[in-house]
């Protein structure tokens, strides 16, 4: 996972994240979960709002978080991607 994480892989980061949680490293995970998040993973947006709901993560890191998730989504946006959704590609 750490290979695949540092060579962008979103998924990969979200999965590291989710194995420092289980050493009790939360620190470590939230970080990995900003990052990821602003990789476009929705899913570690999710984790990171649970994260701060348990007070894991600072009410920052969650704003952090939701905007890179927004910045990574709308940078993925596409004209032509949106037309072949729309006649069903």
């Amino acid at each position: 996972f750490e290979r695949a994480a540092m060579q962008g892989h979103a998924q990969s980061r979200h999965n590291l994240a989710n194995w420092e949680v289980q050493k009790g490293n939360n620190d470590r995970a939230v970080r990995h979960l900003l990052i990821s998040a602003k990789m476009g993973d929705d899913n570690s947006v999710d984790n990171i709002k649970r994260a701060f709901e348990a007070g894991f993560a600072t009410k920052d890191q969650y704003a952090k978080a939701l905007k890179g998730y927004q910045d990574a989504v709308e940078e993925m946006k596409s004209h032509d991607r949106d037309e072949a959704n729309r006649l069903g590609y």
